[in-house]
């Protein structure tokens, strides 16, 4: 730069340090617009994501409703940030004219959770403490593996930190899903919900 000075009139070095100093401004117009338009990128996977499945960022999943008698079940889920497993719910209506009472003392309540490669994570039973279901009235059961439990499960069976980047990312990278069941065995047929990925 030196021999480029000595060989420019004061003039030419002032027009030459004017242009380099618009081509330095253009090229940071030119990254910021860049990062702008990803950030907008990333705001519309976002909102894609949020339309196709309104709970993908609140951490809840749901199960379809099965209808046994005058009795619906559904399966829900809630997860926080802090916890490797979400806590589990069980919800009953009862759509009939009558008081229902579950679950009645034969009811066995299975729990089991794999995942999508077929590893079997855990499998426990569920007491459920019986209560009175009046007609057009909605109860629920709550599920949260003991903290004993979650420590034994291998990394695979956890579910990463809930965060808008995890959620993102998971979308484009397949990660693993998880499955969450539920079946019970009851004398008037059996039931089998499932949260297929939490």
């Amino acid at each position: 730069m030196s021999k480029g000075y000595h060989s420019r009139s004061p003039e030419e070095f002032q027009e030459f340090l004017k242009k380099s100093r618009e081509d330095h401004k253009s090229k940071t117009r030119g990254k910021l617009i860049l990062f702008f338009d990803l950030i907008l990128l990333l705001f519309i996977f976002a909102a894609v994501a949020k339309v196709l499945n309104p709970l993908a960022f609140s951490g809840q999943s749901e199960s379809k409703e099965l209808k046994l008698q005058s009795l619906s079940f559904r399966l829900s889920s809630s997860r926080e940030n802090t916890k490797e497993l979400p806590t589990f719910f069980l919800f009953l209506k009862n759509q009939g004219t009558e008081s229902v009472q579950f679950p009645n003392a034969k009811d066995k309540i299975r729990i089991h959770i794999s995942t999508s490669e077929g590893l079997n994570c855990l499998q426990d039973s569920w007491e459920l403490a019986q209560k009175t279901v009046e007609p057009g009235s909605t109860e629920f059961y709550r599920y949260e593996p003991s903290s004993e439990l979650i420590q034994i499960l291998p990394p695979e069976c956890k579910v990463p930190a809930k965060s808008v980047w995890n959620n993102l990312s998971s979308a484009f990278r397949g990660e693993r899903k998880r499955k969450f069941q539920v079946e019970m065995i009851r004398e008037n047929g059996n039931v089998s919900l499932e949260i297929p990925n939490f």
